[in-house]
């Protein structure tokens, strides 16, 4: 029987918090943000004393960018019953700021003044969430601290914390300037560099999966693992994001953040405790170690590529990436010689994020048909996390069959499974940055990029056809090492 999900049932006691979302009116407030907030607030996630402060440049009042929101978003359905509306309104109210023109934000602070707070609290906790462009993000930190809007409080331990959106930078030096910009007005402790992806159940399920479970995490290394396999793949093509995304490419969307925090994770050691220094610090300890590319091993370890019609959506010509394959190299004591394969790309056949895990085979197996022991992590769609074993086909004689034991979250568990945005936005009102993204993570996964970014001029940009595996260069690219991508 399917085990009743609690996820929805613990109760915490949050302090007063007002939440300042800047670029509420984009699509990342309609379709995640906005609908991580009711859900939580109708489930009772949200502080008792919560006030949502939503920052855009329409002339709006907080019920008509309600309606807009509802209307613009895809999963706020429910919103849009009046009654439902009444109760979120209570915690919203909508600003209209240009930051064009920073004086028109003078009047903010009066709407995040500590009045009104509960009789144990003299101060609201101060959470801003800079869901904008990252040009933006300093232009918005200084006019928070010339309203005295970063400031504690006497009357109790006020949290400020400021939490931003991905692409933080476009290499490394980008990055380490975001870095110390944001770093002249927030401490290390207070910002939050969000990566979706690390809200995932069955991303958070990796680390469980290894320490929790005495079947794995004593093969977990290069004596029994013969390699790793990372996919992100899409099945829509880049649409109306094309000019954001030719500025970006496969490589910089996906494989610097989300592809490579997985690839962390699969890889940590054992950190001595869960707590948020030590588990940054093991996945840490794997992005450094990632071997650099230099121009030999860029032409071989390295596929990029474009789908046709790519040119067409964009209106124009383009050298950029759709699709990008590599085999990387984390050169530790647990996995030197290991290699990890990670592709990803838009316009293919279908949508799906996967991790497999592949056992090396047996040095000497007693029956004819053995195959290796595959262990894959289902991101998405259909979260799970599956075995490949072999099995005894019933009747006479032996003949081996590779068969799945497979644990699904929606069969296992009743009830919903909270989304990545309401598990992050949770922990940044709790104060939690176990799921977040140190500085030095960041900086190293880009210095990774960088090196292929570096070396890749004369690599060839490949064509593929839309809705299909990709380009025939990565299952070439794979294949010369004898093996097979594992997720179709």
């Amino acid at each position: 029987m399917p085990r009743q999900s609690k996820i929805h049932q613990i109760h915490r006691v949050l302090p007063p918090t007002i939440l300042t979302i800047f670029g509420a009116t984009g699509d990342l407030s309609a379709n995640y943000l906005l609908p991580a907030l009711y859900h939580m607030h109708t489930h009772g996630l949200l502080p008792e004393d919560f006030r949502l402060v939503c920052v855009g440049r329409r002339d709006l009042t907080s019920e008509e960018y309600l309606n807009f929101i509802v209307k613009k978003s895809k999963r706020l359905e429910e919103l849009g019953k009046p009654e439902n509306k009444k109760s979120f309104l209570k915690h919203l109210i909508y600003f209209k700021g240009d930051f064009d023109h920073p004086e028109s934000f003078k009047p903010l602070a009066e709407i995040l003044a500590d009045k009104d707070v509960n009789s144990q609290h003299a101060c609201y906790n101060r959470l801003y969430y800079f869901a904008t462009s990252p040009e933006l993000f300093v232009t918005i930190a200084q006019i928070l601290k010339s309203a005295n809007l970063l400031v504690s409080c006497t009357g109790h331990d006020r949290k400020i914390r400021v939490l931003v959106e991905k692409p933080f930078g476009s290499n490394l030096a980008s990055a380490r300037e975001l870095n110390n910009l944001l770093l002249k007005f927030f401490s290390e402790d207070q910002i939050y560099r969000i990566d979706h992806y690390q809200g995932k159940e069955t991303v958070q399920n990796l680390i469980v999966t290894r320490f929790a479970n005495s079947l794995f995490e004593p093969l977990w290394n290069k004596e029994n693992i013969d390699h790793v396999e990372i996919s992100v793949l899409y099945d829509d093509t880049v649409g109306h994001r094309a000019e954001f995304y030719d500025r970006v490419g496969a490589l910089r969307d996906i494989v610097q953040n989300h592809a490579l925090m997985m690839l962390s994770l699969i890889a940590m050691n054992e950190p001595k405790e869960l707590t948020t220094g030590d588990i940054r610090q093991e996945k840490f300890n794997v992005l450094k170690a990632l071997r650099p590319y230099n121009k030999t091993s860029v032409q071989s370890h390295v596929v990029k590529a474009q789908y046709g019609g790519y040119e067409h959506e964009l209106g124009g010509q383009s050298n950029t990436e759709t699709y990008v394959a590599l085999k990387a190299f984390v050169d530790s004591e647990r996995w030197q010689g290991v290699p990890f394969y990670i592709r990803t790309g838009k316009a293919l056949k279908s949508k799906i994020t996967e991790i497999s895990v592949h056992f090396k085979e047996l040095p000497r197996c007693l029956f004819r048909g053995c195959a290796a022991n595959v262990l894959t992590f289902r991101i998405q769609p259909d979260e799970s996390v599956a075995l490949q074993i072999n099995n005894k086909i019933p009747g006479f004689g032996i003949e081996l069959h590779q068969s799945k034991l497979d644990f699904s979250f929606n069969k296992a568990f009743k009830g919903e499974i909270p989304s990545a945005y309401e598990r992050l936005l949770l922990d940044f009102i709790e104060g939690d940055q176990r799921l977040f993204m140190r500085s030095d993570e960041i900086e190293a996964s880009w210095k990774f990029v960088d090196s292929i970014i570096d070396n890749w001029g004369d690599l060839p940009m490949f064509e593929y056809e839309k809705k299909t595996s990709g380009p025939p260069q990565a299952e070439e690219f794979i294949t010369k090492d004898l093996k097979d991508w594992w997720t179709k």
